[in-house]
């Protein structure tokens, strides 16, 4: 590695070593028992289909909803990164995951304790094949690689659990939050009942035996009013929020250690020049977000040399400006205040423009409008509409046996009055005296 004299230098020489096959290449990483954290794949899975999800052709045969979601792309779990490439049939570039493997190999070489030796075996690799890079599809790709791939503590799918519930429900459909979970064996429903509610409750706020069985005693809506006394938000009917939290409790997830990510991502990375550029979301922990163990461990972001210089610096500039600004702004405000009210609020009370304001009314309508905007959100819109079509269905299910009922009355009727009918002619004229069909004469 002495040859490479700085990053640059091995990552145009990494350009070379896309020509290793994915089977020589599996059989190197594992001789040297190098695993690779799924959170590691899924950045270099994300930034080698980036150039073709992102091809303006393609972007724009997108429904507005999923150009929506793709403002949260830079944190797509494997999951909804696998399914673009299914449902978009979008070619896997081999060579270029390769290359971006080197990359974070060579960059983080200290982290997973690379010497010499293994890169002189991917000289020796690199020599054994001609130019011709290997082409092969994500699915048979995968199949081999998913042997050095292992899901760290604290992780799903990729995504560090501080964030997955914001990066799903802002990236997911229902349907793909139900894959998501047949992909780890959970089957994830749309309702659930008071008992599972219970025991989400209990696993997400670590409740004992004695505090969940008083619990029992309580119905759902007081369930969900208590969930929410202690800042949690959960129905029993699953929005997709409530699905990702099903999810966890249902994998056993819930206050994991998350292991920390020290790689450096400082990759040079493709951009095409036909590639639309999306305004990215940042997304961040919150309250709603799975609960997980904090570490106390402090000597672990040492190891690396450069970043501490550069984060240092951006450190101190925000924490020295925004002190001074505080302290003169709170100082000024109460000066003011017993200055204006002696003089100007007592005086102007008197005056007649104060009693016909319409400051009352129109407070009353803006609370209307924000829990009407809450109650009509996207994640609910589904669920109504099944309760709507539901009550639809039955709907016509009764109007549909109400109308047979009547159609068959009618006919009964009609069959009846016939009969009456063709008896009394049968009687009075065509035969006078008998009944048709041989019907006995009682009178």
């Amino acid at each position: 590695m002495s040859r490479f004299k700085t990053n640059e230098d091995f990552f145009a020489y990494a350009k070379t070593l896309s020509v290793i096959p994915t089977e020589d290449l599996l059989a190197l990483l594992n001789r040297f028992k190098i695993k690779i954290p799924t959170y590691v794949h899924r950045f270099v899975l994300k930034e080698t289909i980036a150039p073709k999800v992102f091809q303006t052709k393609l972007y724009q045969s997108y429904t507005d909803e999923l150009q929506y979601r793709l403002r949260g792309y830079n944190d797509y779990s494997l999951f909804l990164l696998e399914k673009l490439i299914t449902d978009y049939n979008l070619d896997f570039d081999a060579a270029m995951y390769k290359e971006i493997l080197f990359d974070m190999l060579f960059l983080n070489r200290e982290l997973y304790n690379l010497k010499n030796s293994f890169y002189d075996e991917l000289e020796k690799l690199k020599y054994k094949y001609t130019v011709d890079f290997e082409k092969i599809s994500y699915h048979d790709f995968i199949a081999q690689f998913r042997d050095i791939i292992y899901e760290p503590k604290g992780y799903l799918d990729g995504i560090n659990l501080k964030i997955l519930k914001d990066v799903l429900v802002h990236s997911c459909t229902l349907g793909d939050l139900k894959g998501l979970g047949e992909k780890y064996g959970v089957k994830v429903p749309r309702r659930i009942n008071k008992a599972k509610l219970i025991a989400i409750l209990a696993a997400r706020f670590r409740l004992t035996e004695e505090e969940a069985n008083l619990l029992d005693d309580k119905s759902v809506l007081e369930l969900e009013i208590y969930a929410k006394e202690k800042g949690f938000n959960i129905s029993i009917d699953l929005k997709k929020s409530d699905m990702v939290e099903f999810i966890i409790y249902d994998l056993k997830m819930y206050h994991q250690e998350v292991q920390k990510d020290l790689h450096d991502y400082n990759i040079p990375l493709v951009s095409d020049a036909d590639q639309v550029k999306v305004e990215a979301i940042e997304f961040q922990t919150n309250d709603q977000d799975i609960p997980v163990v904090e570490t106390e461990e402090v000597e672990e972001p040492v190891i690396d040399e450069e970043p501490p210089v550069e984060i240092e610096e951006e450190e101190v500039a925000p924490v020295i400006v925004p002190e001074p600004e505080p302290e003169p702004v709170v100082e000024p405000e109460p000066e003011p205040k017993p200055e204006v009210k002696p003089v100007e609020a007592k005086k102007q009370e008197p005056t007649p423009e104060a009693k016909p304001k319409p400051a009352k009314p129109q407070t009353q309508v803006e609370p209307v409008v924000s829990p009407q905007v809450e109650v009509f959100s996207d994640e609910e819109k589904d669920l109504l509409d099944e309760k709507i079509n539901l009550i639809i269905k039955k709907y016509h299910q009764r109007r549909r046996r109400r109308r047979f009922w009547t159609i068959f009355s009618v006919c009964l009727i009609i069959l009846v009055l016939g009969f009456v009918g063709y008896s009394y002619l049968y009687y009075t004229t065509i035969n006078p005296g008998n009944l048709p069909f041989n019907i006995p004469v009682f009178w």
